[in-house]
């Protein structure tokens, strides 16, 4: 009976519908449950009450709609071990049979009023909480030392090659929820092997399929995740994937950021068949992957190209920063140029300010000329560049200094001079005089001094 062309809800509704009537075969609970268009409690309230095992309408099977996923081979139905038995039915059985109808129905009647009722309650029910509390009294009461789940798929990587070799693709070591996230981020296909431990099936299974060249072949580089039903991750991969049977094979796909199971196979028949069907499913499984790669590949082409703008906006940025810094730096040597020009400017005016105050008082203040009948006295000329000598007699103990005080209080004379005289010549400056007398470097009676203008800097 092929199951997994059913949607989750329909899948849920069939086990609930087989669960409370306990009929053993799927096919007549999925054709009550078709007619009655999935509704769970009209399809009990039928199959409790109803004469027949089957509503009139539903012994055509071709009126069914099967909706087969592309990408999940139909399941091949099961073959029993045994032979179901014939059951010859005499002449009497209609008579029994309405018999025990009416009993069923009249017993099955509070049953089906009472899933009704449990059907309308359920969504209120906080399953969750229920379970946690469930758990947590189970922890107290049978708990005991947790085994880390790693150290489980270990321990049966280790016992699947101790009994049936290494030949076989390599197994995931990890937990289940790591190897989905590799194999998305990785863009590749997720096989899945649940194992049942003393399974002759299992055993079977192992030794003609997945330790075959085949499918090894066929998986590739792709993931294989395999854990033994006993273990922590294999009661967790059986809830996730609602397996029914062992061995159970599946192929996980991603499209996007969801999990699709592109392949789900139970009920191991024979190794051709069931190597047929996995390497027809990876195929399909392939193809829904190309979505995730051609997703992948315009991110990276997106990355890169974002990756480029924003290097360029950093460079320009960078750019922006440096002339910034350079008109900064330019603003900054000006304005200490300016500062500089402008203490000079005033140092000039202060100095040239405290020179004429200077010269201003060596006139007033400059002493009498001695008389032409003192004795040891000298005649000095000052002759100026462009002006008459100025000439005055100076008495040998006067200090040389006397000599450029004379030359100032004249207005034609600069404010910065120095004077040269004697053979040879040498020149005099007012600050490097020192305080030496007329007398001890000049000789004669008469003397020539010659006056030459120097440059500000010079003046001390």
């Amino acid at each position: 009976m092929e199951v997994d062309d059913l949607t989750d809800e329909q899948s849920t509704a069939l086990s609930r519908f087989r669960e409370f009537t306990h009929i053993d075969s799927v096919e007549t609970c999925r054709q009550y449950l078709v007619a009655h268009e999935w509704d769970v409690e009209r399809a009990i309230e039928t199959a409790l009450i109803s004469n027949s095992d089957l509503p009139s309408n539903l012994h055509d099977n071709d009126s069914l709609p099967i909706d087969v996923l592309p990408s999940a081979p139909p399941m091949p139905d099961p073959i029993l071990d045994e032979p179901i038995p014939e059951i010859l039915v005499s002449d009497e059985t209609p008579n029994i049979r309405n018999s025990e109808n009416s009993i069923v129905r009249i017993l099955r009647f509070p049953l089906s009023l009472l899933y009704g009722f449990y059907l309308k309650l359920e969504p209120f029910i906080p399953w969750t909480v229920i379970r946690v509390i469930f758990s947590f009294v189970q922890s107290l009461v049978w708990g005991g030392r947790q085994v880390d789940p790693i150290i489980e798929i270990d321990e049966y990587c280790t016992y699947f090659d101790n009994r049936y070799g290494v030949n076989h693709a390599p197994f995931y070591r990890g937990k289940l929820s790591q190897a989905l996230l590799d194999a998305q981020r990785e863009v590749r296909l997720l096989f899945i092997y649940l194992h049942e431990k003393n399974s002759p099936l299992c055993d079977r299974f192992c030794r003609e399929v997945l330790c075959e060249e085949a499918l090894g072949a066929t998986i590739g580089d792709n993931l294989l995740w395999s854990a033994s039903s006993d273990t922590q991750e294999g009661i967790l991969a059986s809830r996730s994937l609602r397996t029914r049977a062992y061995p159970s094979f599946s192929i996980v796909a991603h499209r996007g950021s969801q999990q699709i199971v592109r392949l789900k196979l139970e009920h191991y028949t024979g190794a051709d068949q069931f190597l047929a069907e996995i390497i027809n499913g990876a195929q399909l499984a392939y193809e829904a992957l190309q979505y995730n790669r051609e997703l992948r590949n315009s991110r990276s082409s997106r990355d890169l190209l974002l990756e480029e703008q924003n290097a360029a906006y950093l460079a320009s940025v960078q750019a922006d920063k440096e002339k910034a810094e350079q008109r900064e730096r330019e603003e900054n040597e000006r304005c200490k140029l300016e500062e500089e020009q402008r203490r000079l400017v005033e140092e000039k005016q202060r100095k040239l300010q405290k020179f004429t105050e200077f010269r201003n008082r060596i006139r007033q203040e400059f002493p009498d000329e001695p008389s032409s009948n003192e004795t040891d006295i000298i005649q000095v000329s000052i002759r100026l560049p462009a002006n008459e000598p100025i000439r005055r007699r100076f008495r040998r103990t006067d200090s040389v200094k006397l000599l450029f005080e004379f030359a100032w209080t004249n207005s034609n004379v600069p404010d910065h001079f120095e004077l040269l005289w004697g053979y040879p010549r040498r020149r005099y400056q007012y600050e490097q005089i020192d305080n030496k007398q007329i007398g001890d470097v000049m000789n004669g009676n008469t003397e020539t001094c010659y006056l030459e203008e120097i440059d500000e800097e010079n003046n001390l």
